[in-house]
């Protein structure tokens, strides 16, 4: 048993089981994202340069730029991911979020930009764009696969040497 009182030793637990949940959960740390969370985080900045939020994009499958209405009126960007298409589309659905407009979406796992349309019955399309050079880096056991791929092709289209021609014709 130790020398601190019982609500002393309750709230360091607290403060260290809180920091611990955030460290696991990646917010707010850019060095916990991965290679495609980064990815998306990139384009997000191509599509409104003055970024200055993002929310939930660890783990996310979706992600969308949204134009925020502050409240001096000036117009803010900010990221939020999204765990499921079915959450994309219910996010992408007009009067979702009130003072919010939809300015882009992004499939962080695949590397694509989304476009968004709408048919004549209001249900919302999503057409996948192509995928953003870098966003799924090949594995080193896929980067294997391809060079011993590659090298069998380059061996079957290598010109074989005739013999009797070269240096000195022996």
């Amino acid at each position: 048993m130790s020398d601190q009182p019982e609500y002393l030793r309750r709230l360091k637990e607290n403060q260290a089981k809180h920091e611990r949940g955030a460290t696991s959960s990646g917010q707010g740390q850019g060095g916990s994202l991965s290679l495609q969370e980064r990815e998306a985080l990139k384009w997000a900045r191509e599509v409104a340069s003055d970024l200055r939020a993002q929310k939930n994009l660890a783990g996310a499958r979706y992600a969308v730029v949204l134009r925020v209405q502050s409240a001096t009126g000036t117009p803010v960007h900010s990221l939020e991911g999204l765990t499921s298409r079915e959450a994309l589309i219910e996010r992408l659905r007009p009067g979702s979020g009130y003072g919010e407009e939809v300015v882009g979406s992004y499939e962080v796992r695949g590397g694509r930009p989304i476009t968004v349309s709408t048919d004549a019955e209001g249900q919302i399309k999503l057409v996948m764009g192509s995928a953003r050079p870098g966003a799924n880096p090949l594995t080193p056991e896929q980067m294997l696969r391809q060079a011993t791929a590659e090298a069998a092709v380059r061996a079957k289209t290598r010109p074989r040497e005739r013999e009797g021609k070269g240096r000195g014709g022996r």
